[in-house]
């Protein structure tokens, strides 16, 4: 494994553990997935990272931290910094992703 796909395996760990920890399953499950594409050497991981990105409903909609309990919605107390380390795991794996799909699809 590449050190830039270490790198990128790395926070989309940390980003799997902190979702899982957060109850977000749909999310987790998908950077699972990432996961085992960078172990297994599919040049297609950052690709499938990045598709989690833009659009309605997409990972960078997503916040943490939220419950709803008794019908009535509220923010934990730590939501906020869950939040921050949510934003800047999310931003530093579509930075790696992007620059690592980038380097391959450009001609050496």
């Amino acid at each position: 494994m590449s050190n830039a796909n270490r790198a990128l395996h790395a926070v989309v760990s940390d980003l799997e553990a902190l979702l899982r920890g957060d109850g977000e399953n749909h999310w987790a499950d998908w950077m699972q997935r990432v996961i085992i594409q960078l172990e297994q050497g599919d040049p297609s991981a950052p690709e499938s990272l990045l598709r989690a990105y833009g659009g309605m409903g997409s990972f960078n909609d997503l916040a943490l931290g939220q419950d709803y309990s008794s019908g009535h919605f509220q923010w934990r107390a730590d939501a906020g910094e869950l939040n921050e380390r949510l934003d800047a795991l999310r931003g530093r794996a579509w930075e790696l992703a992007r620059a690592i799909r980038d380097a391959t699809a450009s001609p050496h």
